[in-house]
């Protein structure tokens, strides 16, 4: 599968995710998890494929994913 479209699947799951995740511990332990999965992929995958996705390209794009997540982990509180 072209890089370019294995991109754009990741962006749309990835925007999914931050988009209807709403529950603030559920966006916390995945943003973290994602992010710590990211990084340590980063380092220990190579041009390794499951399902024809590239394990580096999906731990590059987890780390910003799990960022996000952390950043935006209370956005629907209430707030006081």
């Amino acid at each position: 599968m072209p890089h370019i479209m294995q991109s754009v699947i990741l962006l749309a799951v990835g925007t999914a995710l931050v988009q209807f995740l709403k529950p603030c511990p559920l966006r916390t332990w995945l943003g973290v998890t994602l992010l710590a999965g990211g990084l340590v992929g980063i380092f220990t995958a190579g041009q390794q494929q499951v399902l024809g996705f590239d394990l580096e390209l999906l731990a590059l794009l987890a780390v910003p994913l799990g960022m996000v997540l952390l950043a935006t982990r209370r956005r629907f509180s209430a707030m006081n």
